[in-house]
């Protein structure tokens, strides 16, 4: 507690202070002048047109047009980024090319999700139907947006968290039934009903699946309950609430197969956010969060370990921008206290506290920007970080940006002692781990005429000390340790094109090298080519949508030894999906059919887990 009492004061000078002195500055009794807030989908935009940053988005009207079925699918879609599901709780999210474990930070209305000391973070437990706004920041990344975001951030808004969105007039149910390959049967509803000064949504979804190898099974379902409100001057409050349960298999690699493993878990979310406006040029909010986790991890030989997770936190950012534009200050500060209890590794707690600071400077065609931060963890020492970017506008849509950045990442509860994925027959930990040191650069040259036409070209780099990397052991057994030292660096191309009004392609390609300097191999995971190709098209035929869908990826290791006989192939798949809107019974509806590995491409997902092969999903979205 000694950490936490001096901290909260801090956070409150450090982030509120600021704002009061605009709003001092502004006086008292005017008008609120809503207009100079730049919190809604338009000052996003304008960050990502003219800022340093590498930032790619994706709203909820391209989520709902393109029928994307979960947050996994809406960020596979983006530029640069890929999730593939572990073997047990929680996905593999890469961004850039990056195969690093726990290196991506992922926000939920700006609250940290996956800062558990575990680092997991299971995005299913987030209906997609609740999802305003997906923003990507490529690394190096501001570090006012909070620690542990040394291979990217990804901060997911829902649909009520931007006051600039306009409201619904009506009352709104959304229905989807689907079922697909390997006995995949998925339903879900939502009914959001607008309020006086605000409104109120609930959710449900459930999904079983029966999978193609055995004990590959999974059933799963959740709840969510939003409700937020207007307090009048500029002031908000929202409130959310989570529950999921999973259950499935733990197939293991095929050669160290688990039949008998299984896991079960259970998650419950609180949020809270309270935002603001301070005179016509300063905003603030403050998160309060906390989540309530139980996983039961049963072994093959039988043994049951059991996990349970307690965590509490505070985030609080500030932001003024200058009348004309020419300045802009964020302010940010956390502090999360996490309890462990696992039957394997005992109990464990981590008190995390930081601040952060991010000043942006115009002069004409220039933007100049610059972050500090600093944070405190109670088994860790103090980890600083910094972040710079300069961008130039040239002209005629085309401009020049240029990042740096430097972090710190402490290793999670799940490197340390015991992961929570895949099985306890798989996976250990190593508590002599230490802290990962990155340093991280990005250049780009970038075309953007519209949101629907742009071209980018970056190329980066990220060195870092102390690299946390798997090894597998003779009892076929993953464990972590710290490589002296390793660099990954690459160019990757972005593009999204408009050919008329129906025919559009986006995509991205990264061409990378690797190594680990203590041995000369590769990094695990880190494919030397990543290929992502969309097109998209609206056949003559009314209302029809199409997309197809080309991945290819090289071959890579998956582990830092880089044996040839662990190795996964390099392999390319197509997928399908088109959606058709429909008229049932004066309901509102679309027919949608999905085809993922059309041509039953033979590959591996993680070492030992092969793809499912052809499959396909069907089903009706219904809005009433």
């Amino acid at each position: 507690m000694g950490l936490i009492k001096p901290f909260l004061l801090t956070l409150f000078v450090f982030v509120l202070t600021p704002a009061l002195v605009v709003a001092a500055d502004h006086g008292h009794g005017g008008d609120l002048d809503l207009g100079a807030m730049v919190v809604t989908a338009e000052r996003i935009d304008e960050y990502v047109r003219n800022h340093p940053q590498q930032v790619e988005r994706l709203d909820d009207a391209e989520i709902r047009s393109r029928n994307m079925l979960s947050v996994e699918e809406a960020l596979g879609v983006m530029p640069g980024v890929e999730v593939k599901r572990s073997a047990g709780v929680g996905s593999r999210i890469s961004i850039r090319g990056s195969g690093k474990s726990g290196g991506v930070l992922v926000l939920f209305n700006g609250r940290p999700l996956n800062s558990n000391q575990y680092g997991g973070v299971d995005l299913s437990a987030i209906p997609v139907e609740i999802v305003g706004s997906i923003t990507v920041f490529k690394p190096p990344v501001p570090v006012w947006l909070g620690p542990g975001g040394s291979d990217g951030i990804i901060n997911i808004t829902t649909a009520a968290a931007d006051p600039g969105r306009p409201r619904d007039s009506a009352p709104a149910t959304r229905l989807r039934l689907a079922g697909g390959s390997y006995g995949l049967a998925q339903g879900s509803v939502s009914h959001r009903r607008p309020l006086a000064q605000g409104s109120v949504m609930l959710s449900a979804n459930g999904s079983h699946r029966d999978g193609k190898r055995q004990n590959n099974d999974r059933d799963s379902g959740g709840c969510t309950l939003h409700w937020d409100r207007d307090l009048g001057g500029g002031r908000r409050l929202e409130i959310d609430g989570r529950g999921y349960l999973a259950e499935n298999g733990s197939p293991g690699p095929l050669d160290n197969s688990t039949p008998d493993a299984r896991q079960r878990y259970r998650k419950t979310s609180f949020d809270s956010r309270f935002s603001g406006l301070f005179g016509g040029a300063a905003d603030y909010s403050l998160n309060l969060y906390g989540d309530w986790i139980n996983l039961e991890d049963r072994s093959q030989s039988g043994y049951t370990a059991s996990l349970d997770d307690c965590k509490l936190g505070l985030k609080g950012e500030s932001s003024w921008e200058a009348g004309d534009g020419a300045w802009s200050l964020r302010f940010s500060g956390i502090c999360e206290r996490d309890e462990i209890d696992h039957s394997l590794s005992g109990e464990h707690h981590r008190v995390t506290a930081g601040l952060g600071a991010q000043l942006d400077r115009r002069f004409g065609a220039w933007v100049l920007t610059g972050g500090l931060r600093c944070d405190r963890s109670s088994d860790f020492d103090y980890g600083p970080g910094l972040s710079s970017g300069l961008s130039w506008s040239i002209g005629q849509g085309w401009m020049a940006k240029l990042n740096a950045g430097y972090s710190v990442k402490i290793p999670s509860f799940g490197q340390l002692f015991q992961p929570s994925h895949g099985s306890i027959d798989q996976v250990r930990g190593n508590p002599d781990l230490d802290e990962e040191r990155i340093w991280s650069w990005d250049a780009a040259f970038e075309y953007r005429r519209d949101q629907e036409h742009r071209l980018q070209v970056t190329l980066f780099r990220v060195d870092t000390d102390d690299a946390i990397v798997y090894f597998r052991d003779e009892r076929l057994i993953f464990q972590p340790v710290n490589a002296d030292r390793c660099w990954r660096h690459g160019l990757e191309l972005t593009a999204k094109w408009a050919l008329g009004t129906n025919l559009s392609f986006d995509g991205s390609v990264i061409i990378q090298d690797s190594e680990i300097k203590d041995h000369g191999g590769e990094l695990p995971y880190t494919p030397r080519v990543k290929i992502d190709l969309t097109f998209s098209a609206r056949p003559p035929l009314a209302g029809l949508r199409w997309e197809t869908t080309l991945r290819y990826c090289s071959r890579q290791y998956s582990e830092s030894e880089n044996d040839p006989a662990q190795r996964l192939d390099d392999y390319l798949t197509v997928d399908l999906k088109s959606v058709y809107p429909l008229k049932l019974q004066g309901l509102t509806a679309e027919w949608f059919v999905t085809v993922e590995n059309l041509f039953d491409a033979d590959f591996e997902i993680h070492y030992g887990y092969p793809d499912d092969g052809l499959r396909a999903l069907t089903g009706l979205n219904l809005t009433f």
